[in-house]
């Protein structure tokens, strides 16, 4: 059944998109019917045929918008919006106004998200949503319901008996952001730069790191930056497996990790005066620096079993 793609599902099109796949692979890997893919590149892809992302968000927003403009009742009804906007106020709720102008609730509600919303603050609740007390947060869908759970994950990862099983994440920043991977049981760490948290940005540094192509395992959240963790598989050889939603206990070894990363740059830190040969120094001397959970020796040694410094 077609319905209509996200932001996330969007980034990750774009990039497949660009890779070449076709619609059929691309629905698969994002969950959704082919003709779904089929009518957003139709109706969203610029003129010569290229898709982007946020191209794509900005086209379907504005049609959206003047799509059943026609059938709205309060836009087409001068004199009854200026009513209902007179009878707005905090201590009379869309309801009782409904009641009076003889129309639902729903449609005021509707007006005001999509013409009027300098009018949220006369809302009883100033336009905020409550969840019900117990009540859980939709599930999501798209690329997410398709990944490899943590679950799945080979009980030797969790023993830390071997090198190549990594943990990924981001580093973000202004201008840019940061992309680390560690191994779980040397702590070895490696560090890119990239221009932005994208999956297509994302993926292109790491298909080309020959230490990622090396790699047994790589264990990452679900942030859209890894929508296309089958790309990634394709081109490192490695399994993919993703952490739950809001775990970050899940991924140890590179929260800890980012968390030393940040005391050299902290939160707000200007990632567009930062060189890749800046972060390949930085990740050089968290690599020779002994650990005391490595018995005082370093990641590097313990990576490469070997290190000029190494105990």
């Amino acid at each position: 059944m077609h319905h209509h793609i996200n932001r996330e599902q969007r980034a990750a099109l774009a990039a497949l998109h660009r890779s070449g796949s076709q619609n059929a692979e691309i629905a698969r890997m994002l969950g959704v019917d082919r003709s779904t893919i089929g009518r957003e590149l139709a109706r969203n892809s610029h003129e010569d045929g290229t898709y982007h992302a946020a191209h794509a968000r900005v086209l379907a927003r504005d049609r959206r918008k003047t799509s059943k403009h026609p059938a709205r009742f309060l836009e087409n009804d001068e004199s009854l919006a200026i009513l209902v906007e007179a009878l707005l106020h905090p201590l009379v709720s869309p309801e009782v106004i409904a009641e009076l102008v003889g129309t639902t609730h729903e449609t005021i509600y509707a007006w005001i998200d999509r013409s009027r919303p300098d009018l949220r603050n006369r809302l009883p609740r100033r336009g905020k949503k409550r969840r019900r007390y117990g009540a859980k947060r939709q599930t999501k869908q798209g690329w997410t319901r398709l990944v490899r759970p943590i679950d799945d994950r080979p009980t030797v990862v969790a023993k830390r008996t071997r090198i190549g099983d990594f943990e990924g994440d981001t580093v973000r920043g202004r201008n840019g952001a940061i992309l680390t991977h560690t191994d779980r049981t040397s702590r070895y760490e490696v560090l890119h730069k990239i221009p932005n948290e994208g999956c297509d940005a994302i993926h292109a540094v790491i298909k080309e790191d020959e230490r990622l192509k090396n790699a047994e395992t790589i264990t990452y959240d679900r942030g859209s930056g890894f929508a296309i963790w089958k790309m990634i598989e394709r081109d490192t050889g490695a399994v993919v497996y993703f952490a739950h939603p809001h775990a970050p206990w899940e991924r140890p070894t590179n929260e800890n990790s980012n968390e030393r990363v940040r005391r050299v740059y902290p939160k707000g830190s200007d990632f567009g005066m930062v060189s890749q040969e800046d972060l390949e120094e930085l990740a050089d001397f968290m690599n020779h620096t002994p650990r005391k959970c490595l018995g005082w020796r370093t990641p590097c040694a313990r990576y490469e079993k070997g290190c000029c410094i190494s105990n």
